[in-house]
Order: structure tokens, then sequence, then C-alpha cells
């Protein structure tokens, strides 16, 4: 497997960026960086978070641990796949308790009746914005 100075080559290489260019974002300089590309150094926790966003590849990727070079953004729990926009969803959704509450007395049926409500709700928009 590459290894962490190959891979941070290899990343910088593909967005066109010089040394001193990721120096700059890093506020590091120029030397400390190319150690890094030489494997005569190690970045901290912070520096080896920001390189993974800077070139949009997990820690695991830089450091040679995967070859995949970004994470999934959907999870599965039991059969159930579950994109990032859905945990947000549901992220979100707790935060009303009352609601949730609500809901798991009887999802289905619960669940029509609130699909029903807000069927209601945007056809009452549609006819007020006329």
């Amino acid at each position: 497997m590459a290894t962490f100075s190959d891979r941070l080559k290899k990343l910088r290489e593909e967005a066109n960026l010089k040394q001193e260019d990721v120096a700059k974002k890093l506020r590091i300089s120029t030397s400390a960086y190319g150690y890094y590309e030489q494997g005569r150094n190690e970045p901290s926790l912070e520096t080896l978070l920001t390189l993974s966003v800077l070139f949009d590849a997990s820690a695991d990727y830089l450091m040679g641990q995967t070859n995949v070079r970004k994470h999934s953004s959907s999870y599965k729990i039991n059969n159930l796949d579950l994109s990032a926009d859905d945990i947000k969803l549901l992220t979100e959704l707790k935060k009303y308790p009352n609601l949730i509450d609500q809901l798991i007395t009887d999802p289905e049926k619960n669940l029509a009746a609130l699909n029903r409500y807000w069927t209601f709700f945007q056809d009452e928009l549609k006819t007020f914005h006329k």
C-alpha cells in the first residue's frame, strides 16, 4: 500500500498545486511541507485533518490504511440505506421529542396522518398565493 508521503504528493499534483501553495494553506513553511512529502516528518492530527479536507480524501486514505479515497456518505442499518441527508433529517427530527413520541406510538398510522396534514397545508399555501 502507498505511504503517506506518496499519497500526499499524488493528491497535490492532481490538484495542480505547488508545495508552496499547500504550505500556505497549512500556514507552515514550504520546507516543512516538503518534509511531509519526503517522508522526513509527519503532520499533527490538526494538519492531517486540514489535508483531508483540502484534498477531499479521508485521513485513512492519506495514511495508507485504505485504498478507498473517501468514506461512504450512506449508512446501512438493518438493510436500510441512509444517506447523509437522511441522517441530517433524523438529527433535526430529534429536536422535536413530542412529535417523535406521537409518531412512535403507531408509526404507520401517524405518518400517514402527518402526510395528509402536510398535503393539506401545501394545497392551502398554493390557494393562498394565487
